[in-house]
């Protein structure tokens, strides 16, 4: 088995103005534009919304999957409500529109990721899965409590269906406590720190809350980022999946494969032709 180290490091900036008004403030984790660095992850922003209240507009997305995780709060719209722990696994593929009549609570945080997907599933039929945190599998072991959303992590498979082969684990741990965290050799990787500091990867690399650390693809068979927590405790993310190394044209919220197929989603948004996520019966795994 491999042993992973942490590649480069980066920071979630300082929050700055959002879409929404002065009450939304946000952040991009993973910034767009550097795709062979961070492929299959094209971006993920991170949201803060204070006070609570109506959010965003219904809009469209195609070509792409996204993956939002609700880190503190509540969001509810026409498609249901996620709590505190919740993901919505949301597969755009020939387009879908959501986020109608959208309300989140006071203190809302989530974190929102785009999935480039693999070309044959590019234009699959959308589905939404809801992944609540109680129903999800668990790995335990001293001082470590990872719940798994995606992928699996030792004994615990989660049943999330993939378009892209993707790994996505919680990792709660103890002071102390050390998790060799289990991820393919062949995917591309980041964790990102929610809360306390670890020491990451063979060369035992510092990262504290907001930090962001890389880990690239290392070849076939299995590897494993070992983490160790600080005083404090730790909670991170940890986000892996195989690269699709494709080219893609992105353009407000679609991403295509070239510009004529870039051009018929927005032909097909203006037609009407996107079903509505709020009329769909989502998939809970």
């Amino acid at each position: 088995m491999f042993e992973r180290t942490i590649d480069r490091v980066t920071s979630i900036p300082p929050l700055g103005p959002g879409f929404d008004g002065e009450r939304h403030k946000a952040a991009l984790v993973v910034a767009p534009g550097d795709l062979a660095a961070t492929d299959p992850f094209f971006l993920m922003a991170d949201d803060h919304v204070s006070p609570g209240g109506a959010f965003g507009e219904a809009h469209p997305h195609a070509g792409l999957e996204t993956v939002t995780f609700m880190l503190n709060g509540t969001m509810e719209d026409t498609g249901g409500r996620l709590e505190e722990g919740d993901v919505e696994w949301m597969t755009a593929g020939s387009g879908i529109v959501h986020a109608e009549d959208t309300v989140v609570s006071g203190g809302m945080r989530l974190f929102q990721l785009w999935l480039i997907l693999p070309e044959a599933q590019r234009n699959m039929p959308p589905r939404v899965q809801v992944l609540r945190r109680a129903d999800m599998p668990v790995h335990t072991g001293p001082g470590v409590v990872a719940t798994v959303y995606s992928g699996k992590s030792g004994d615990a498979a989660a049943p999330t269906l993939n378009a892209v082969p993707v790994t996505l684990v919680d990792v709660r741990l103890a002071p102390g406590a050390v998790f060799a965290a289990p991820v393919a050799a062949s995917y591309n990787a980041f964790v990102v720190v929610v809360e306390g500091d670890v020491e990451a990867g063979a060369t035992t690399e510092k990262l504290a809350t907001g930090a962001v650390g890389w880990t690239g693809p290392m070849g076939d068979g299995d590897s494993a980022l070992r983490l160790r927590a600080g005083d404090d405790g730790a909670r991170l993310l940890l986000y892996a999946g195989l690269p699709q190394n494709i080219a893609v044209v992105a353009k407000g919220p679609f991403i295509a494969g070239s510009t004529e197929e870039l051009a018929g989603y927005y032909a097909a948004y203006r037609h009407g032709k996107f079903p509505h996520a709020g009329s769909m019966r989502p998939i809970a795994p």
